[in-house]
């Protein structure tokens, strides 16, 4: 959104028009977008950011002195010093076929923060932080940056993955056995002796035929 296409109301009146309509020729710029918010405690005051070819204009407008006298202080940062471009929209059902976004805007430096659900200024928010974007230094994702919020349970478990514990407690089970056999072979030949020795000691002791000495 352009500065001639704000809206009066809310935040813009025709004096702040005016004084960064001159702003802009005597720069020799043109604005590509801008954005006007509620600053301040007492609310009278305004912040008026906009996207130029050389950078952003940083306006504050609020009384001076008195209700009765306002004025526009201005801060230029060219695009190399922006940083920290930080876009983000939430979507959500208000009911049957019809919903409302909130759109968030941050820029780290110079330091930033605007929030609407308008569908007007959420236009012009969208349309600041998409020149600020192609335009800003890139430096990568700030630091300290938050993931999207999880989405809600949809109140079905979700199927448990297969566990591998039991796979390998089964190769466990089947080596038990095996150690019985062991015990069992190795329990065999001491049968086999036993019973060997239990015929040599019978034949041993069978008395002699008294027939053979004859």
């Amino acid at each position: 959104m352009r500065l001639v296409e704000w809206p009066r109301m809310p935040y813009l009146n025709e004096e702040v028009r005016e004084w960064i309509g001159l702003e802009l020729k005597n720069l020799g710029v043109e604005d590509l977008a801008v954005y006007a918010m509620e600053a301040g405690v007492d609310g009278d005051e305004r912040r008026v950011i906009v996207a130029t070819e050389v950078g952003l204009l940083d306006h504050r407008y609020a009384p001076y002195g008195s209700s009765a006298r306002f004025r526009l202080g201005m801060l230029l940062y060219p695009w190399q010093t922006i940083r920290g471009v930080d876009l983000r929209a939430d979507t959500f059902r208000l009911w049957a076929r019809e919903h409302r976004t909130r759109w968030s805007l941050k820029l780290a430096h110079p330091r930033f923060e605007a929030a609407t659900e308008s569908p007007d200024l959420g236009s012009a928010l969208c349309h600041l932080a998409r020149v600020c974007a192609v335009m800003a230094e890139p430096f990568g994702v700030p630091a300290g940056r938050e993931a999207l919020p999880p989405s809600p349970p949809s109140g079905r478990a979700a199927p448990k993955p297969p566990s591998d514990a039991k796979a390998e407690s089964e190769p466990e089970k089947e080596s038990e056995p095996r150690a019985d056999a062991k015990s069992e072979s190795d329990a065999e030949p001491k049968a086999a002796t036993k019973v060997k020795a239990g015929k040599g000691a019978s034949s041993g002791d069978e008395p002699a035929d008294p027939s053979n000495g004859d």
